[in-house]
């Protein structure tokens, strides 16, 4: 072949390859950027104590349930909070990992978070319309964005995202049932995503209305449907377990929930929670109070799920309005982590700003240096970010 006929049919990586050194190397770009940070923030820092360092606010919580296993109760140490707020499923793998691998807890959350990650990154190509330039941002925010720092420790929000990922891909395959099992999944990593239970019921009506049924004759259709009819059932099972555990363990199966009365949490008016956080203006200088970037925060996910709906992506946007205003009648706090750890939320973000060369350039520069800040921020006790 000539060096022109080279030239016009350059040698390309094949795409299966592409969509895996994508992920990747946002990964080990994300380890330098916030082992950067870590080093500038934390005096004597090292490689060998960058894993525990970004172990900060929950992330013990995890290594001890993780290492130990739930309280009994009373809590032996009488302190006035058990860990039964936190959901099984991901200290239970984090487990199974230290014990297969024998490393210590915080390092095989660490590497068991960062592989989820890319995995993370790789079920959401179909989701993202196969558009490259979606796919790398979406992976650079979750292995080296601003919110990084909760996707790469010992915290449950990439497994969370990666199996709500799981059940839409499943979704837009109408592979209903094994939506189903990773629903179930995902209501054993926490409370909200029992509720993907709802977005699995909306597009099998969507198939119904498609294939010319009618809300007349939906619920013998479903009834006739086995694997419609078990998807719906066993969606909440993962929850389900978690409660019957609790009710044997210590007598309460709600106890995740009444557990929150330890923390002071208060429980109110959404509205009303969200309006005085946007209206708590710094006492002094122009910056945005933590509490009104929790608020923002919250609006940029209700515009996000506006915008799903618009797009007629019903049982994303219901499923994203329900996980986004439940947490909120407790108040304002972790509503930041929550909502980017939501799945359709980065889908839908990215997708947008990756519609314009420019656009797809300034967020891959934003997310690279939000790392950075955001990493300084957790390690110095940035309440926004808890």
């Amino acid at each position: 072949m000539s060096d022109a006929a080279v030239l016009r049919h350059p040698r390309t990586l094949p795409l299966g390859l592409v969509l895996i050194l994508i992920p990747l190397a946002s990964a080990v770009v994300g380890l330098a950027i916030r082992y950067l940070a870590f080093a500038a923030t934390v005096p004597d820092a090292s490689i060998a104590s960058f894993a525990q360092g970004m172990c900060r606010w929950d992330c013990p919580w995890y290594v001890k349930l993780s290492e130990s296993g739930y309280d009994p109760f009373p809590v032996p140490t009488m302190i006035n909070a058990g860990n039964w707020a936190f959901f099984p499923l991901y200290p239970i793998l984090v487990a199974i990992v230290r014990t297969l691998t024998g490393l210590e807890t915080i390092v095989a959350a660490t590497g068991l978070s960062l592989l989820i990650a890319i995995a993370s990154a790789r079920v959401a190509w179909p989701l993202l319309g196969k558009d490259l330039r979606a796919y790398t941002l979406f992976s650079v925010f979750l292995a080296a964005g601003p919110f990084s720092i909760w996707f790469t420790t010992f915290y449950t929000e990439v497994l969370f995202l990666f199996l709500t990922l799981c059940v839409f891909a499943a979704l837009q395959k109408q592979q209903f049932l094994l939506a189903g099992l990773f629903a179930a999944l995902l209501s054993a990593t926490r409370i909200v995503g029992v509720f993907i239970v709802f977005a699995i019921l909306i597009e099998i009506w969507q198939a119904h209305r498609a294939n010319g049924g009618s809300w007349r004759d939906f619920v013998p259709a479903v009834l006739r449907r086995p694997n419609y009819l078990l998807a719906l059932c066993i969606a909440p099972l993962g929850l389900f377990a978690y409660m019957a555990y609790l009710h044997f363990h210590i007598g309460d199966a709600l106890a995740f929930s009444h557990v929150q009365r330890a923390w002071a949490r208060p429980t109110g008016n959404p509205l009303v929670f969200v309006w005085n956080a946007l209206t708590s203006f710094p006492k002094q200088g122009w910056a945005p109070t933590p509490s009104q970037q929790l608020a923002v925060a919250v609006l940029v996910g209700y515009a996000l799920s506006i915008v799903l709906l618009v797009q007629r992506r019903y049982g994303m946007a219901v499923y994203s309005l329900i996980c986004l205003t439940l947490p909120l009648f407790a108040g304002m706090a972790s509503v930041l982590r929550f909502t980017a750890a939501l799945a359709p939320m980065p889908l839908l973000l990215t997708e947008l700003l990756a519609s314009r060369r420019w656009l797809f350039a300034t967020a891959l520069l934003v997310l690279l240096v939000g790392g950075y800040v955001t990493t300084i921020g957790w390690l110095t006790g940035y309440l926004s970010l808890v």
